[in-house]
């Protein structure tokens, strides 16, 4: 398992990735949360990406995370999600998964959390 979750408060949750990460451990990060009882009131996911050093995602499993969080915005549309990641091939699925039509969620890329944390509003970490 190459990620840990943090719930960074009841609104809000940390997703970290380490070492080499697969597009099932991202789709499992995402199940797990989005499963867990304080789904209904989160309001933003950090998705880190910085302790990764590769990630091995196919376009169909980008699409099958974005599907699957298209359902979840029917429970609970209010989440916004930021992705922070410097090595090109996290940039590139982040961005296709920020710009995939099924995305529903606000999804942006950042390159430091300081940058992620401003968006969302949050005090520095």
């Amino acid at each position: 398992m190459a990620y840990k979750i943090s719930w960074d408060s009841p609104q809000g949750v940390v997703k970290r990735y380490f070492d080499q990460v697969t597009g099932a451990e991202v789709l499992a990060a995402n199940t797990k949360v989005e499963s867990d009882s304080r789904f209904d009131h989160l309001r933003y996911v950090i998705n880190d990406f910085l302790g990764c050093t590769g990630l091995t995602v196919s376009l169909p499993e980008i699409e099958e995370i974005a599907a699957i969080d298209y359902s979840a915005a029917l429970i609970n549309p209010n989440i916004r999600i930021a992705m922070v990641a410097t090595l090109p091939e996290v940039v590139a699925a982040a961005n296709a998964y920020a710009n995939d039509p099924l995305t529903t969620y606000t999804a942006r890329v950042f390159t430091t959390m300081a940058e992620a944390r401003t968006w969302l509003g949050l005090p520095p970490a």
